[in-house]
């Protein structure tokens, strides 16, 4: 293992309160209200609504990493598979978001075959570490939200590359 990819795991254990958890619902919750009005305003199709609501999901939790980029990049080599072997992906991750979220929002055709690969790609990590029980801090809202990596860490990959690979077959 790397320097950079040692981790002290105590230092990395979400704490799971409810505070946290409400903290989590409430970004949550201003994701599906903003891609709500988005749709309202601009959009005629499911398919709008699934843009939209990827878009600010996207842009949001990419916001929440760059408010502590060491942070996040410290939790997230601890589960990305990508991230581990590359310290530069990781600190890139929520760059890449962002860009995401934006394509999506102005209408990019070609979003999707990105965002499939990378979440399919993030599930497997998130997935690897639920089997092994690892008990490290999810860094999907940076370190704003102190929540554990759970199954809604993979329930929240898992949907992105759904939708993605809705819009890339329908």
């Amino acid at each position: 293992m790397h320097d950079h990819q040692q981790m002290d795991h105590s230092q990395h254990e979400g704490e799971g309160t409810p505070i946290e958890y409400l903290k989590f619902a409430g970004v949550i919750l201003f994701i599906v209200l903003v891609s709500l009005f988005l749709y309202n305003q601009f959009g005629n199709s499911f398919t709008d609504w699934m843009r939209y609501f990827m878009g600010v999901f996207f842009v949001v939790f990419a916001g929440f990493k760059f408010l502590d980029l060491p942070g996040f990049v410290s939790s997230y080599i601890g589960y990305d598979i990508i991230a581990k072997r590359s310290m530069f992906y990781a600190q890139s991750y929520p760059f890449i978001e962002l860009a995401l979220g934006l394509m999506y929002l102005f209408g990019s055709s070609w979003v999707d075959y990105i965002t499939l690969p990378l979440m399919t790609i993030g599930a497997i990590g998130v997935l690897q570490q639920l089997l092994k029980r690892s008990k490290i801090k999810c860094a999907c809202l940076g370190t704003y939200i102190k929540l554990p990596l759970t199954t809604v860490s993979l329930v929240e990959y898992l949907l992105m590359g759904v939708m993605a690979a809705y819009m890339i077959f329908m």
